[in-house]
């Protein structure tokens, strides 16, 4: 079939003069694709294609959309940022009715933290994302704070009523300081050491670490997983886990990434019947960034960044101290 040809004000491919001549390439090579797709059927309405072809354009004309950066850090120079960022927190716009504000206060500074508040009424866990609206899966997010005064003050404007958890992660430090409640209502409060010598630990990490015995896995694309603690009432569970891959990693368009992916997520779990151990029921990502380090971050868990209640009111809370143990 023959492809339809563009004239004049139609020809979806007249930007010559309008654009640089990178843009320029792009399209040249998309005219290409067009036509050497004689072998599929799919030619046959012409407007419809018109239509596409227009989009396809304009997305090239058009900034990244996600201009966003997950970490408090810039990246490094010559560095391959994974466009990701955005998507892994509420957008401001859609905050803007609520009235709560929170005011973390630390005793250091910290110009390359990122601050995260999660609450607890919308978690994974509790409420499926299945019959809701964009607009309200937003609000089940986690929160990103802006941060004043070098990072001694960490600020959330419009925050809904709710109970919040918050995760301090600095990954030019490699450090990660967290309040999670990670398991609603049963949460023992125990010895980390401890707990990661339990069996259901130690069965915990098996389901969701690599697997020799099979093909792929939980997050096969991370190489490394540090399992850093679990909440289970003996039916379900919760892991808070550490990810990163130290493997060769591809962007989209086809370039190496010089850096190493890193992750920190929230993962619940129920009992698998028989002997299959957890399954995965789902999964909030917390963190994720192409950095230069090539080790996991240093963890501490801190009370005082747990259970923060937050109504229509101010809150202000600190100053915290924020050390490595």
């Amino acid at each position: 079939m023959d492809i339809p040809l563009w004239k004049g004000d139609n020809d979806p491919f007249a930007t010559k003069g309008l654009v640089d001549a990178e843009t320029q390439s792009c399209m040249i090579k998309l005219r290409k694709l067009c036509f050497n797709m004689n072998c599929l059927n799919i030619m046959a309405n012409a407007k419809k294609w018109n239509r596409i072809l227009k989009t396809a354009i304009g997305l090239c004309l058009t900034p990244p959309l996600l201009s966003g950066q997950a970490g408090g850090s810039e990246p490094e120079p010559g560095m391959n940022l994974v466009p990701v960022g955005t998507y892994l927190y509420a957008q401001e716009e859609a905050l803007r009715n609520h009235a709560g504000r929170l005011i973390i206060e630390f005793a250091d500074p910290g110009p390359h933290r990122l601050v995260v508040a999660y609450g607890r009424r919308h978690r994974k866990d509790r409420h499926p994302r299945s019959d809701t609206t964009e607009a309200e899966r937003e609000l089940f997010k986690p929160i990103r704070a802006r941060l004043l005064d070098g990072g001694r003050r960490a600020v959330f404007e419009h925050l809904p009523p709710d109970f919040y958890d918050l995760a301090v992660i600095d990954d030019r430090q490699g450090t990660v300081f967290e309040g999670l409640q990670l398991l609603q209502p049963f949460e023992p409060e125990g010895d980390l050491a401890a707990d990661r010598e339990s069996v259901e630990f130690r069965e915990a990490a098996d389901s969701l670490g690599l697997r020799n015995d099979r093909i792929g896995g939980w997050e096969a694309f991370f190489d490394h997983k540090n399992f850093i603690r679990l909440a289970t009432d003996g039916r379900r569970g919760a892991m808070l886990v550490q990810q990163m891959r130290l493997g060769r990693t591809y962007a989209e368009s086809g370039d190496l990434l010089r850096g190493t992916v890193h992750s920190l997520d929230v993962v619940w779990l129920e009992r698998a019947a028989g002997e299959a151990g957890w399954q995965v029921l789902a999964r909030q990502q917390l963190y994720r960034n192409e950095i230069g380090l090539r080790r996991f971050f240093e963890h501490r868990h801190v009370k005082a960044l747990r259970g923060i209640r937050v109504g229509v009111r101010e809150i202000r809370l600190g100053p915290v101290e924020l050390q490595p143990e």
